[in-house]
């Protein structure tokens, strides 16, 4: 009996001598201040931006044909020189006309004997020497004449290949005395000042693209940033590609810019844009969207944002973040909601 009495009592000395120091240590607890993190961060702001976008495309020439012959015939004389500029109007090729050379000559004789003939009965008429319906007949048959001699010249205009606008001709295909018809490409012929430039954008910019506004664009192989200016769009998205082609218009007086040559260009699409920007590394993906971390009364506040244009640095914030607002932009991976945390603000 008194050792079980003495076992008791020391049971219960033992329980409040640990329950004394358990309210002793929460008070040690309590008196030590809690160590806050220390981050990098920055003030938010709003800023304008030149927001440059990069793309490819080719380079078209602005005129551009093969040159084909309208008829089957001999060649009988080539009067270019291979990769020279021509001019509107210049004779490039001629074909052989002889035979209808000789009948253009035959009708000249023809209507002018008619003619003759015509103002003969013209005066007859006049005097009532012969019928209205005789005379009617003469007119009429100098009329005729006068058709076939037409149709025998425009036949004789085919035999000559005439440039259509000044440009540049290729290497020809054929030698004078070749036999070419109207599938026989002769030459080829291509207006390269101005030239063109062809490219596609995302849709969503579709109206950030105006007429006249201006691009950049450089060319594999020569050191030069070349500029041109919008003057088309096409007037249909593309269905597979979800884009939008468009077509700039840039001089090319010393001929540097080759048709085929591929392009990489750079396009405003956002000039002078103001709006919230901040660095890409502070933003924390979701799975439901993005969040970046704040600094609000000393500890750590998530906040989540709409983001806009991304640059390679840069993200612009739509909506979550206020100007003034204290971003965290260090130590993301060590943050918490609720904890406290010292901001060194970069300069």
């Amino acid at each position: 009996m008194h050792k079980l009495l003495a076992g008791l009592l020391l049971t219960v000395l033992i329980s409040f001598i640990s329950c004394s120091g358990e309210k002793e240590k929460a008070k040690v607890a309590e008196k030590t201040p809690k160590v806050s993190l220390t981050v990098d961060g920055s003030v938010v702001t709003m800023s304008s931006k030149d927001l440059s976008y990069s793309y490819t495309g080719s380079l078209l020439a602005n005129e551009e044909i093969d040159v084909r012959p309208e008829i089957s015939a001999k060649v009988t004389r080539i009067l270019f020189k291979e990769g020279t500029k021509v001019n509107k109007g210049q004779l490039l090729v001629k074909m052989f006309d002889a035979d209808l050379q000789a009948q253009l000559k035959k009708s000249k004789l023809q209507i002018e004997l008619k003619a003759k003939e015509f103002d003969r009965k013209k005066e007859l008429l006049k005097l009532n020497g012969i019928s209205k319906e005789e005379y009617e007949t003469s007119e009429n048959g100098l009329n005729t004449l006068t058709a076939e001699q037409d149709l025998l010249n425009a036949q004789i205009s085919k035999t000559e290949l005439i440039a259509p606008f000044n440009g540049i001709v290729g290497l020809r295909m054929v030698s004078e005395g070749s036999f070419v018809t109207t599938s026989t490409v002769i030459t080829s012929l291509q207006q390269i000042d101005p030239i063109k430039i062809e490219f596609s954008v995302p849709e969503k910019y579709k109206a950030n693209l105006l007429d006249n506004m201006e691009i950049k664009f450089t060319v594999e192989g020569i050191d030069r940033v070349y500029s041109a200016k919008i003057y088309a769009l096409e007037s249909k998205i593309d269905a597979a590609t979800r884009s939008i082609r468009i077509r700039a218009l840039a001089s090319n007086p010393d001929r540097s810019l080759f048709p085929g040559s591929f392009v990489s260009i750079k396009l405003n699409l956002f000039p002078d844009k103001e709006s919230i920007f901040i660095t890409a590394r502070s933003i924390v993906p979701l799975i439901d969207g993005e969040q970046v971390f704040i600094a609000k009364n000393g500890k750590i506040a998530p906040v989540k944002v709409t983001t806009g244009i991304r640059t390679e640095t840069e993200v612009e914030i739509l909506k979550g973040l206020q100007l003034n607002d204290t971003l965290i932009t260090s130590g993301l991976l060590q943050v918490k909601e609720g904890m406290p945390v010292k901001v060194r603000i970069a300069k």
